[in-house]
């Protein structure tokens, strides 16, 4: 205890500071957060929250960020026991640190999200109907680059049984020789100029692995380069054609 009393008193408010290998996340047991590092805004006893720095919020991934905001876990914190850090010398500054969070509010933000959305289709009604994906696929055509690489979201249509049904995995490989799987990377080749009643805006993709050309659903795809504009672009209509059919 007289050690814990002591790192306490070493340490104050903007103090930058490390979790130390082998921590587990307080918030989900499966996570080892050692080498995290941020910045003390509070102590309280032997507890210290530090706020993450803009290097450590870079390398969180997606499905941290989002099952935090799932279940409102607030993810530019975390308050750890004393002896669970350690200080060291900053990595950035606090500029780093608010573009950074603006970034990923930016992309992650059901809110920003929505007025996005708005802007594109300059209509009060977001639903999605005809008129709406015209301007959504004239829009899209126009800012999303061509030979960006995507991948599927989930498994396509005619994988579903092989995937969770339990047909046969050998069957399953020959038709992924002449079928688009969602395990493929496609290279963008254009918008079709066709919209589907129900999956929306087609496009036309080319498979990395043998150049074999697919029409495809863009609501069934995502931008594998998440730092990119196109995959904010992409996954901005998808969330759209998710929430507003």
């Amino acid at each position: 205890m007289a050690k814990i009393e002591k790192e306490t008193v070493d340490m104050k408010i903007g103090d930058s500071i490390k979790v130390k290998q082998g921590i587990i996340s307080p918030d989900y047991d499966d996570l080892i957060i050692g080498g995290w590092q941020g910045r003390i805004i509070e102590i309280n006893g032997n507890i210290v929250t530090m706020e993450l720095d803009s290097i450590t919020l870079s390398q969180l991934s997606e499905d941290y960020i989002i099952g935090s905001l799932a279940e409102d876990v607030e993810w530019t914190l975390i308050s750890l026991e004393v002896g669970e850090v350690e200080t060291v010398k900053p990595r950035d500054k606090q500029d780093d640190v608010l573009q950074k969070q603006n970034e990923i509010n930016c992309r992650y933000s059901y809110e920003d999200e929505e007025i996005r959305i708005s802007l594109i289709l300059d209509s009060n009604d977001n639903s999605v109907n005809k008129n709406n994906l015209m301007k959504y696929h004239k829009y899209l055509e126009d800012n999303v680059q061509v030979s960006c690489i995507l991948t599927g979201m989930e498994d396509f249509d005619w994988e579903e049984p092989y995937v969770i049904g339990g047909w046969s995995q050998d069957e399953y490989e020959k038709k992924k020789l002449t079928n688009p799987s969602y395990t493929d990377n496609f290279k963008l080749v254009k918008f079709v100029d066709r919209i589907d009643d129900w999956k929306g805006i087609i496009v036309k993709v080319e498979r990395l692995s043998d150049g074999n050309k697919f029409d495809l659903p863009l609501w069934d795809l995502e931008v594998i380069d998440k730092d990119s504009a196109d995959y904010l672009l992409i996954s901005d209509y998808s969330s759209w054609m998710t929430n507003y059919q």
